[in-house]
């Protein structure tokens, strides 16, 4: 504790409540996880620790005295009591309540306030916090000892594109699933936190493979997310190679099978199972890594058909509960109805958060899939949680980062930043529960990224 208490930044002169100088010292600083550095700025999206140490006076070691500890936000204060509890104070000595009481001073009296604490938790964006402590004697209380300069932290305003740490690392792997011995490429983006972070699953398109949408899979990461992207043999690249190109087209409609949506559905179980052992795995790259009960799904096109049946699509003619419990909340990009089912029958048993992706020239050769297809699936989904972004204007490959065609037009430069935005939110306020996601949702910051002919709505 001493080699790490002299670490700790000094706040400066102590002083009594007559406006003497004290010979008490009063140092706190607060550090990112995983970094030594103290800073005074975080992001919503940083896990932070917060430590003090009151140094006391050298006649006041072995008396019974209290610490104390205020906070400062805007005109508001708020004192911490003894079960860790902040609660509002008037500024009167007489109402002001220790943090720890009747305790036997030694030298140096550390509190930890924070410990890797998610920022978001606060609901406290745009704002700057001041840590204040103090301490008396039994013998002498409310004659205070306490720092003159506070610790001021501010938390940035909400900004879900913003990314200032460094990116981690990247593990490409394949597993096999033992119950049907089949290999499942996956590429994993780690951030560089090694607190145990949730997990946001994705399905490529029909001929992708686990590198499709790296810059969703770099962001997300860069936002502390670790994110999966699966790789699904029998509907991935392999089944184009050695392929002419005039063939292209049926070997894609032959992949988009019902044999192999079902063997996608089973993939992402399989990847859930496999990560549930690296993360108690010591020594694996993942091990106690990752937040399992925080999952997200996503997907492009076929793997938005296979994000939504895990997520909870209905068929009902099928007879198959395709649904995995242990995803919170799900992303569909380009998404559609099945055929042969009323949406509303479809969609009726989606509990969880879905976030809709689609555009006004959203179509796909690939099953006849029309805009009209994609834009039924939101009004069919029950209210709570439920959002629908349209881009304009946004073709099926405006969701990709694949080298366009010279016959295809050139994408809209502002939408992935809004696809990356509106996804990060998305994920913050339901994997997270952060409340200033949630607000930016729901308010300016969300509408004052869209472009002319966006629609951006939710229920």
């Amino acid at each position: 504790m001493e080699s790490q208490a002299r670490e700790l930044p000094d706040l400066g002169t102590a002083l009594h409540l007559d406006g003497s100088n004290s010979s008490a010292r009063f140092l706190a600083g607060a550090r990112l996880a995983g970094d030594d550095e103290f800073v005074s700025r975080v992001l919503t999206q940083d896990v932070i620790s917060l430590r003090a140490e009151i140094r006391v006076e050298a006649a006041h070691v072995g008396q019974a005295g209290n610490l104390y500890l205020v906070v400062a936000l805007g005109d508001r204060y708020f004192m911490r009591d003894a079960d860790g509890i902040y609660r509002d104070w008037d500024t009167r000595l007489e109402s002001l309540v220790p943090t720890v009481s009747g305790r036997r001073l030694t030298a140096a009296e550390p509190l930890t306030l924070f410990d890797s604490l998610p920022v978001g938790d606060l609901w406290l964006a745009g704002n700057t916090l001041q840590f204040f402590f103090a301490y008396d004697l039994a013998t002498a209380p409310g004659q205070l000892i306490f720092s003159g300069t506070p610790l001021s932290l501010t938390i940035e305003p909400y900004q879900p594109l913003l990314n200032t740490r460094p990116a981690g690392e990247v593990v490409d792997t394949v597993f096999v699933d033992p119950a049907r011995q089949r290999e499942i490429p996956v590429l994993i983006y780690l951030p560089r936190t090694l607190e145990p972070r949730p997990v946001i699953l994705f399905s490529h398109g029909l001929g992708g493979t686990r590198f499709a949408a790296q810059y969703l899979g770099e962001h997300w990461s860069a936002r502390g997310y670790v994110t999966v992207f699966m790789q699904h043999p029998g509907s991935d690249a392999g089944i184009l190679e050695g392929v002419p190109a005039i063939l292209t087209t049926y070997v894609l409609n032959q992949a988009a099978s019902a044999a192999n949506l079902l063997a996608r559905i089973q993939d992402v179980s399989a990847v859930i199972d496999q990560l549930e052992l690296w993360n108690e795995e010591p020594g694996n790259a993942l091990y106690q890594r990752l937040d399992l009960a925080h999952i997200g799904m996503s997907g492009h096109s076929f793997g938005a058909r296979t994000t939504q049946l895990v997520s909870g699509e209905t068929l009902p003619w099928s007879g198959l509960d395709s649904r995995d419990p242990r995803i919170s909340a799900a992303l569909p990009l380009s998404p559609s109805v099945p055929a042969g089912t009323e949406p509303e029958q479809a969609f009726e048993q989606v509990t969880i958060p879905w976030l809709l992706m689609t555009g006004t020239q959203d179509v796909a050769a690939i099953g006849d899939t029309t805009v009209a297809d994609r834009l039924a699936v939101y009004p069919a989904l029950p209210p709570g949680g439920k959002y629908e972004l349209v881009l304009f204007e946004a073709e099926h490959h405006a969701f990709s980062d694949r080298p366009l065609s010279p016959v295809q037009k050139p994408r809209n430069p502002a939408h992935h930043p809004e696809i990356m935005a509106l996804s990060t939110a998305f994920w913050d306020t339901w994997l997270l529960g952060f409340g200033d996601a949630w607000r930016w949702l729901g308010g300016d910051g969300a509408r004052a990224l869209l472009q002319p002919g966006d629609s951006w709505q939710f229920k």
